[in-house]
């Protein structure tokens, strides 16, 4: 890192993936821009932070809103003296195919899980060229390969994919170094959600579909981004960690 104390931002924070980075990066001393929708749940991450060692900071603003980040990015980079690492953790999902997909839940989760990822970058990417810094997107499997069931979803996380391809191209040479986490079924609240009408064999199911036979935790995910935006990974762009157990590793014949 170009300073000492390493100035983070992360939005999704308020819950699951990225609740759990901003706890992380907070356990190394950095001082985290939580960002979210709900303020109260900002504050008990924000206090989670304080806990494990970091400085917290905190925003509340909708992901979608261009002006309301590149508000929110000034501000904590004016506050801070600039930014190190960015963590893109916002994200949403919900199922339907081409035919059943209302066409605004489309744009929806077009507008959160890619165009706010867009947005942010184009904020901070300034900011971590000066720094040398990192820019790492919580992606998914749905990003690697498609996902029955979830066209709106797999379609924002294979988009999400190119972009991260061209940030790691056009910026690597400025120091930057751009990722994309790409985990199956995480304990998530959203995974919660999305499994809610599933009974408990189809949940079993899902899980005997991963080599490992489980889902992932989101502290493993958030270990996967301290690793990517750590000096231990000064060497990597461009990469795409699956974080999937083996799910996308090949065919699987489940047990």
């Amino acid at each position: 890192m170009a300073t000492q104390i390493e100035r983070a931002i992360v939005t999704g924070a308020t819950s699951g993936i990225g609740r759990a980075v901003a706890v992380r990066l907070g356990r190394r001393g950095a001082v985290v821009a939580i960002l979210g929708r709900s303020e109260t749940k900002a504050q008990h991450v924000a206090e989670e932070v304080r806990m494990a060692g970091g400085t917290p900071w905190i925003a509340t603003l909708d992901i979608a809103d261009m002006a309301a980040v590149d508000d929110v990015v000034a501000r904590f980079a004016t506050a801070y003296g600039g930014i190190d690492t960015a963590v893109s953790s916002a994200g949403i999902a919900s199922t339907g195919t081409v035919t059943s997909t209302d066409p605004n839940e489309w744009h929806r989760i077009i507008n959160t899980n890619l165009n706010g990822t867009f947005y942010l970058a184009r904020a901070v990417m300034p900011e971590l060229i000066k720094t040398k810094g990192s820019f790492v997107a919580i992606s998914s499997d749905a990003g690697v390969q498609g996902a029955q069931g979830y066209a709106a979803y797999a379609t924002s996380k294979h988009a999400l994919h190119g972009l991260i391809k061209c940030m790691a191209l056009d910026h690597g040479p400025d120091g930057v170094r751009s990722h994309a986490v790409c985990p199956s079924f995480v304990e998530t609240p959203m995974a919660d959600e999305l499994l809610a009408s599933a009974s408990a064999e189809e949940v079993a199911y899902f899980r005997k579909t991963i080599p490992l036979g489980r889902f992932a935790k989101p502290a493993e995910v958030a270990d996967a981004v301290a690793h990517l935006t750590s000096e231990e990974a000064a060497f990597a762009n461009g990469v795409f960690y699956r974080l999937d157990g083996g799910s996308t590793a090949g065919f699987f014949m489940a047990g």
